[in-house]
């Protein structure tokens, strides 16, 4: 037969069950949120840099554009 301890004691340990799976499932959607985190950091950091590059490209006039084209063909 079962004592009232066993039983308190049996419902604590499923009790801490249900609790590390809850944490675990935390922590992982926080790794992943941190990464996408990075990542549209990063992405973000590339479209800052490519609208850079093209407001001195569109600043330029159509003769430094046709030198700067002709400078990238190969010899």
């Amino acid at each position: 037969m079962f004592t009232w301890a066993s039983i308190i004691l049996a419902a604590l340990k499923l009790i801490n069950e249900i609790m590390g799976a809850v944490n675990r499932e935390k922590w992982m959607q926080a790794g992943a949120d941190a990464e996408i985190a990075k990542i549209s950091a990063a992405i973000l950091q590339k479209t800052v840099a490519g609208k850079k590059m093209m407001e001195r490209v569109n600043a330029l006039s159509d003769a430094e554009v046709d030198d700067a084209l002709r400078g990238l063909e190969p010899k």
